[in-house]
């Protein structure tokens, strides 16, 4: 058996989860940890199974610690050693690079990571594309976004703000002149485009922005956020920040012709590589 932990937010999720169907893919039995979401206050907290048509068989409380090596008291410590679970807990390392050799590992695992590249996405992504339908739009504010993504040449820019200005990790990346860049290229590129923000927050969009052909979306909060992504998905092209949030949006985009704006890097720590996630046709700056 394989056991994936599922952590952080929705586009996080979605990559977890194109992890777990490419072990399904391997291996008969792959189950989700999903325990911490109990105590998880970040985000909205899982998900996947609430937004799309997807249903994961969930680690029961004796498989995780029968697989986790946390609990020491003796008699799980004895289950482990004749179940073969001694050294199943495996960690991503390191972040944003494909591993295929897990593929081929027949042993028993816990694996803790992002899976964040596109090489775990490509092999399963017809069966992603199915299962990442989004809930149908039936509020008024989006389904009158809806007519206006069908009439106009349409861009949607994702500026993530909040937890990002404080995290060394991403501070600095996605910053105002990577936007003025962004937005420059596709006015060059594209007929008379609308632009459409999305961010976590809107009032500094307005402030640095109000001059543009612009629509800024603010009403998709809490347990509806999902919904800017679904929207950014419907727009023709992408500026997307270095969020797996927008990443998926883009992703998600089924125009043909779509340009996608990206940043030239993801994260800020230079041993990391990021050409799993910064695709060769993406535009980047």
């Amino acid at each position: 058996m394989k056991i994936v932990k599922f952590l952080g937010g929705l586009g996080n999720q979605m990559f977890q989860y194109a992890f777990y169907l490419n072990l399904l893919e391997h291996f008969k039995t792959v189950k989700a940890d999903l325990k911490d979401f109990k105590s998880y206050s970040l985000h909205n907290g899982f998900e996947l199974e609430g937004i799309f048509p997807i249903k994961l068989e969930k680690a029961s409380s004796f498989d995780l610690k029968l697989y986790l090596p946390y609990n020491r008291k003796w008699i799980w410590r004895k289950l482990r050693y004749f179940s073969g679970t001694k050294k199943a807990y495996f960690e991503e390392n390191p972040f944003f690079s494909f591993q295929p050799n897990l593929f081929l590992d027949d042993n028993k695992r816990y694996y803790w990571g992002y899976w964040q590249n596109i090489d775990y996405i490509t092999p399963v992504a017809s069966q992603l594309r199915k299962d990442f339908q989004f809930l149908k739009i039936n509020d008024v504010k989006n389904k009158e976004l809806l007519e206006v993504l069908k009439n106009q040449v349409t861009v949607s820019v994702h500026i993530r703000r909040g937890d990002y200005l404080n995290e060394p990790s991403f501070v600095g990346i996605c910053d105002l002149f990577y936007y003025q860049k962004a937005i420059q290229f596709m006015q060059e590129n594209l007929q008379n485009p609308l632009f459409m923000f999305f961010s976590n927050d809107i009032n500094w969009c307005k402030d640095h922005f109000d001059n543009l052909n612009a629509k800024f979306i603010d009403w998709n909060t809490g347990k509806e956020s999902f919904r800017d992504m679904q929207c950014m998905s419907l727009c023709q092209h992408n500026i997307i920040a270095n969020s797996s949030f927008s990443w998926w949006a883009a992703w998600l985009n089924q125009n043909p012709n779509k340009i996608i704006v990206s940043p030239s890097k993801w994260i800020n720590d230079t041993s990391l590589k990021n050409d799993g996630l910064i695709l060769p046709e993406f535009v980047t700056f």
